[in-house]
């Protein structure tokens, strides 16, 4: 039994960068019931990837914009026997799932509880971002 859920605790979300070790973050209660969700969907337990970024871990990553992960909504998951493009699809279908990424080589999937007005599905291929378009479900069997 996790201290947030379940199947979750807090420190199943913790960055992975060695410079915040031990600072307080949130994990948006909201992302954990998702995750629940997918639990009990694939009856198989769900791997935390990536959880919270703190500010350092972001900037180490280069990005220009801050991310969902740096305010604890957003998870990069896999699970075992479960293609991420599986995942991707029933995850899909998830209301409160705003942000939702499919990274095929990297074999897990990103998803998020950004505000609605703000929805984005993506593949990452290679270095790149894509949106999803038809053509690219087609192609991932999505």
């Amino acid at each position: 039994m996790g201290d947030l859920s379940e199947h979750f605790s807090h420190k199943d979300f913790i960055c992975r960068c060695n410079s915040c070790r031990g600072k307080e973050f949130k994990i948006h209660l909201g992302l954990v019931g998702i995750l629940e969700e997918i639990t009990e969907h694939f009856k198989k337990p769900v791997k935390i990837v990536a959880g919270f970024w703190c500010d350092d871990y972001h900037e180490s990553l280069k990005r220009e914009k801050r991310s969902p992960h740096n305010t604890g909504k957003a998870v990069h998951i896999s699970m075992e026997e479960v293609p991420p493009s599986e995942i991707f699809k029933f995850v899909e279908k998830i209301p409160e799932v705003n942000g939702l990424g499919l990274y095929p080589k990297e074999g897990f999937v990103h998803i998020d509880t950004r505000p609605k007005e703000k929805r984005a599905l993506w593949i990452k291929e290679g270095n790149n971002y894509s949106a999803l378009t038809e053509e690219k479900r087609k192609y991932y069997n999505l």
